[in-house]
């Protein structure tokens, strides 16, 4: 025997007493069931007959109604579908639809490139013409362009660049390649054997490789390279010349610098500029020129006539000027006579007299004469008496000047005439 009713049959005997109306008569409602006590099945439970004696024994145990929390009794038992059973309007899960992987790229990019010239000097350009890079997968700004020159260095170009120049400073054989890789890491190298860069091919000779300040020393072109359009020569000393198109010999000395300062004692380097068709070559070296350092003052020194003491002997100023270093380039003279305390006078070679020195300027009579083999001559005429003074000042090519006397007596030679 079942000691408890089923969740269906339970729920069948609840309909069945609503219908019946016990529902509506709560005094005949059973007591809630003892704990332990055993339910028996409605069919076999015996019919009940009233005692003949007060009868002690406890009221039979039935089933008591469900709480009102228990679900409606209106859906039939046997309807309800197992709990494991999936309701027949569950649709079929279909597996996804998944779409194959595109193919990998392996085809590299097109391109190629072009060179407008092959010979050329060191410091002039040449320029590629990039022409046809394509891909079929990867579009134009995907596609990184490298170029190597060949000398060294490496360019990446923008995937706009048509037109690249270049420019060579070394000499030699300069490939070119042009290197195109797609977005995929597929390459295309473009190759050309490139220019030939080469020095112009200018020949020269130097007769010195060492001089003082003001000796000469000459530059001689022996062969000028073919398509030279254009020569020039900077000499060091911040002076440069433009020269024929020949062969040639071209005398230098470093005396003075374009400002007009000693030029600075030390190597100085020859340099030669050339121009062709294709525009300026690097400058090339064509010799170094020394010039020696030169320290040492020139000596100026006046040769008096026999008879010194008369006015009518001095014809000329005469005398030496020596030097140990670069030689005497030229002497600065003045011969002035104090006729009295008032009257100074002084040789004017341009005016070729005597002036009155307080009313011309002293330029007037400020001479410069050049040294022949050391020696100096300064020619007078009418020389007259009073007190003769001779104020002289020799310069060497190097800046030096001679020894000067004091400014209270700035002569060189002085002496009383007659």
């Amino acid at each position: 025997m079942k000691t408890r009713l089923s969740r269906p049959l339970l729920a069948a005997v609840i309909s069945g007493a609503l219908a019946s109306g016990l529902a509506a008569a709560p005094a005949l409602a059973e007591p809630p069931p003892l704990p332990g006590a055993t339910e028996l099945p409605p069919a076999t439970t015996p019919p009940v007959t009233p005692p003949t004696t007060p009868d002690t024994s406890p009221p039979p145990v039935t089933t008591p109604p469900p709480p009102a929390t228990t679900p409606p009794a209106t859906t039939p038992p046997a309807t309800t579908p197992p709990a494991t059973t999936p309701p027949a309007t569950t649709p079929p899960v279909s597996p996804p639809v998944t779409t194959p992987p595109p193919a990998a790229d392996t085809k590299a990019p097109s391109g190629a490139f072009s060179l407008n010239r092959w010979s050329i000097w060191t410091g002039q350009s040449v320029t590629i013409t990039i022409v046809g890079v394509a891909d079929n997968v990867s579009a134009g700004p995907q596609i990184t362009r490298v170029v190597t020159w060949g000398d060294g260095t490496t360019q990446t170009l923008h995937h706009t660049a048509k037109n690249v120049s270049h420019t060579y400073k070394s000499n030699g054989k300069k490939p070119i390649t042009l290197t195109l890789t797609d977005a995929a890491g597929n390459k295309k190298v473009a190759k050309s054997v490139g220019p030939t860069v080469s020095s112009p091919a200018l020949k020269y000779k130097l007769n010195k490789s060492s001089v003082w300040a003001g000796e000469k020393f000459v530059w001689e072109i022996t062969s000028v390279p073919a398509g030279t359009k254009k020569i020039s020569v900077a000499w060091g000393d911040g002076r440069s010349s433009i020269l024929p198109i020949k062969k040639q010999k071209v005398t230098r000395y470093y005396f003075a610098t374009p400002g007009n300062a000693p030029v600075p004692p030390g190597v100085k380097q020859l340099k030669a500029y050339l121009v062709n068709g294709y525009g300026a070559a690097t400058p090339i070296n064509v010799g170094k020129v020394t010039l020696k350092r030169d320290t040492s003052r020139p000596v100026l020194r006046v040769t008096p006539p026999s008879k010194a003491n008369k006015a009518s002997s001095w014809k000329a100023v005469k005398g030496t000027a020596t030097d140990t270093g670069s030689g005497v380039k030229e002497i600065a003279i003045v011969a002035m006579v104090a006729k009295s305390a008032t009257t100074v006078v002084c040789w004017s070679p341009r005016w070729k007299k005597w002036l009155n020195a307080n009313t011309f300027t002293p330029d007037s009579c400020f001479v410069v004469v050049k040294p022949s083999k050391g020696k100096f001559s300064l020619a007078l005429k009418n020389t007259p008496k009073g007190y003769l003074g001779i104020i002289g000042v020799a310069g060497d090519w190097a800046g030096n000047a001679s020894a000067t006397a004091s400014a209270a007596d700035p002569f060189v030679y002085e002496r009383m005439l007659s």
